[in-house]
């Protein structure tokens, strides 16, 4: 009997109240993420929801979290994509004075 261990269960199904969170929050980040896609918000909220989902022993504050990390994913995704577009190159004549 050569078995390996067990796979670890996916995580649970969010309940009632959390969905609402869930909902709430992608509500939250699309209005402070104005460019981005409703599809992309959600889609990175449920990833980080089954993240911190899998790892947790308490449940109270999943949607807290996942929201939290979504926020930090699309601060990185769009600091990324607005330091590849080229800055206008500005030129002062003179010396500045302190």
């Amino acid at each position: 009997m050569t078995e390996g261990p067990a796979a670890p269960a996916p995580p649970p199904e969010p309940s009632i109240d959390q969905e609402v969170a869930l909902q709430t929050a992608a509500h939250r980040l699309a209005r402070e993420f104005d460019g981005v896609g409703d599809d992309a918000i959600n889609q990175c909220l449920r990833s980080a929801y089954r993240h911190v989902a899998g790892h947790a022993t308490v449940d109270n504050f999943l949607p807290l979290l996942a929201e939290r990390y979504t926020r930090e994913w699309l601060h990185a995704m769009t600091d990324e994509v607005s330091s590849a577009r080229p800055r206008p190159v500005v030129q002062r004549s003179g010396r500045t004075r302190i």
